[in-house]
């Protein structure tokens, strides 16, 4: 598996930032990564697509081209200053399984296609939300005319949305391998993890209103600051999650003030939030608790994404835990916190999520690492699962 890990350590050079990987989607750096990974495929002897949105997509036809495609994959996007194994080594490692089996040779009876997703993250500038190429695949977003007006700032339109779609009925299944982005494998001292289930993540802006004025002639009794009014809505955020559920997460990221300058009294604040639960009523509760508390300030709250709780296959998940057993390696069904593109996929096609261990749980830092020993684990166990059920 030399040549997997020399390729993550070259995908990781394609950053805009020396301090971990910063690779955003729709930017040059990112177009430039998506260069090398069809490289990759090219190497592995897959046929290249990229979808409108800008999906990649390398497929090896099979000796049946008609049959469902067998797909597998995950994303190369980062957030600002991430690390160099999300995602990138389900997508890397997918391609390492082709160019194996190819190496044994092997002739698969299904299509097999390795899917590199755009904009998994979200860490756009626009407001397109998360997991934007999975969704799109599969016809999954909502196409509004606040959707349209941030299309255009990265070249895209709706028809682009429409013409990524590809019929659920084409695919006989999507397999992922992960990063965990947790400590529970690594505590346990277990090498793989079966998803059970996805967290739902619904995000938002909030619109906070005062009124920008002089920061030196106006007395602090008679100003109305944007920023002030936000802090009560930023802790509220956090009450919420603990109020609901034990296992809620609530998350202000961002706080973007306007005009922004030293001498102004804020005007205007926009916050990007989510909540994240594997219960969508929670998450239905949290969205309402927020909008009553923004509306009695006369603020407004606006959805951008929401990415409801999915189930993964069950067939799916007792073939990863027989191909365990066989192979000696200890598993833990478990649930997953962070979303996934797989959650997406899961709504309309069988769907599997593989964890591997993150060293200290350290995810989406220039701190996260993944031992070569774990990343074979997850591959050796996706390349089994690709051959068993390309013979079914």
């Amino acid at each position: 598996m030399n040549r997997l890990k020399d390729n993550l350590f070259k995908l990781s050079k394609i950053s805009d930032t020396d301090c971990g990987v910063t690779r955003i989607s729709y930017t040059p750096t990112y177009l430039k990564g998506r260069e090398l990974v069809k490289i990759f495929m090219q190497e592995a002897g897959l046929k290249i697509k990229v979808d409108p949105v800008g999906n990649l997509i390398g497929r090896w036809e099979g000796q049946y081209p008609d049959k469902s495609v067998i797909a597998m994959g995950s994303h190369i996007d980062t957030v600002p200053n991430g690390g160099r194994f999300d995602g990138a080594v389900g997508v890397l490692g997918a391609i390492e399984v082709v160019r194996t089996l190819k190496e044994i040779d092997y002739h698969p009876i299904h299509p097999i296609e390795v899917i590199s997703f755009i904009n998994e993250e979200g860490s756009v500038s626009v407001d397109i939300g998360g997991v934007f190429g999975s969704r799109a695949m599969l016809g999954l977003i909502n196409i509004n005319k606040d959707l349209e007006e941030e299309l255009v700032k990265i070249d895209l339109n709706k028809e682009d949305i429409i013409n990524s779609y590809r019929d659920p009925k084409q695919f006989k299944c999507y397999l992922e391998v992960h990063i965990e982005q947790g400590n529970v494998l690594e505590k346990n001292h277990i090498p793989i993890g079966i998803v059970t289930g996805i967290v739902g993540s619904w995000r938002f802006l909030g619109k906070i209103k005062g009124v920008a004025s002089h920061a030196g002639t106006t007395p602090m009794n008679q100003r109305d600051d944007a920023l002030l009014k936000s802090l009560p809505v930023v802790k509220y955020v956090n009450e919420i999650a603990k109020q609901i559920d034990k296992n809620m997460v609530g998350t202000v990221g961002a706080l973007i003030v306007k005009p922004g300058v030293t001498n102004v009294i804020p005007g205007e604040v926009i916050l990007k939030l989510e909540f994240r639960s594997t219960n969508k009523v929670y998450l239905e509760k949290a969205n309402a608790m927020l909008n009553d508390k923004m509306t009695l300030q006369g603020s407004v709250l606006k959805t951008v994404s929401k990415a409801d709780p999915v189930l993964l296959d069950n067939k799916l998940q007792n073939l990863i835990k027989q191909i365990c057993e066989k192979k000696g390696i200890k598993y833990n069904k478990m649930s997953s916190f962070a979303g996934h593109d797989s959650r997406e996929t899961a709504k309309k096609i069988p769907s599997a999520l593989i964890f591997i261990p993150s060293q200290g749980g350290i995810s989406h830092s220039p701190k996260e690492f993944t031992s070569d020993d774990d990343i074979n684990n997850g591959v050796s166990v996706l390349l089994e699962i690709i051959k068993q059920l390309d013979s079914i």
